[in-house]
């Protein structure tokens, strides 16, 4: 059994959530819908999730290995899935993918942007790592290119989905400049998005999440850390799929 406190801790950390199946399945039945970072941890989840609810998802990562196997489980649950493999950080396989998507599909009623880098480093150290460089990459400007590219294909439906970090926003923290300037920026870029697209219909959420125990966060949280798990991280991530928010948050 959790300790008492870190019981309130989740409690108070934990944002709204859809863990309703069947409110998923009235949504997104029938949907084309883009997960990016699909490969592992909340990405993982909610391609499981959406699979599972009738839509046809579209796996996005580096590990063409991890996405074919989850394309796998996907399809031996009778859902549909797609593998394209794409690193956000190089701006020619941003294209490429692009290209691909639009080629095969004609609409995408949804975007997961959920890939990204987390980097916990001195901001001394950081400079001779090329921390900065790598993860607005990651963090920023791929996902932000990958949506642009996609913008023909979005109908008045559609639901855009940042998955961003409670860390997004102030106060700074020290050895987190990297990481949190990059998804600071990437949340008001996206916002900054979401009211021009408005205007055709299509939505945009930022989903702030706080800790999560993925692969990812591994290295650098305690275990007595109040965290969610990567499935109910993901189900934070839907809510904001199947609801008309524009913003979850604890």
């Amino acid at each position: 059994m959790l300790h008492l406190p870190l019981m309130l801790g989740r409690f108070l950390l934990s944002p709204p959530a859809c863990r309703d199946a069947a409110q998923l399945r009235s949504v997104v039945s029938g949907w084309t819908v883009l997960v990016t970072g699909a490969s592992a941890g909340i990405g993982r989840e909610v391609a499981l999730l959406l699979g599972a609810a009738g839509a046809r998802v579209l796996l996005l990562a580096r590990s063409e290995d991890e996405l074919h196997a989850l394309a796998r489980e996907i399809r031996g649950r009778g859902g549909e899935a797609l593998v394209y493999v794409a690193d956000l950080s190089n701006p020619v396989d941003v294209q490429e993918v692009v290209q691909g998507i639009k080629a095969e599909h004609r609409r995408l009623q949804g975007v997961i942007s959920n890939a990204g880098r987390s980097i916990r480093r001195s901001a001394f150290k950081a400079a001779e790592k090329r921390d900065l460089e790598r993860s607005v990459a990651v963090n920023f400007s791929g996902p932000a290119a990958l949506l642009l590219g996609l913008l023909p294909l979005y109908p008045p439906e559609a639901v855009l989905v940042n998955v961003s970090t409670v860390s997004a926003k102030p106060p700074a923290g020290p050895r987190w400049g990297t990481y949190q300037g990059s998804k600071a920026g990437f949340d008001v870029w996206f916002q900054s998005l979401g009211a021009e697209v408005q205007v055709h219909g299509v939505r945009c959420a930022s989903v702030y999440l706080p800790l999560t125990r993925t692969r990812m966060s591994a290295p650098t949280y305690h275990p007595l850390t109040p965290a969610l798990t990567a499935r109910e991280a993901a189900e934070s991530v839907l809510f904001a799929l199947v609801c008309p928010v524009t913003r979850v948050a604890p």
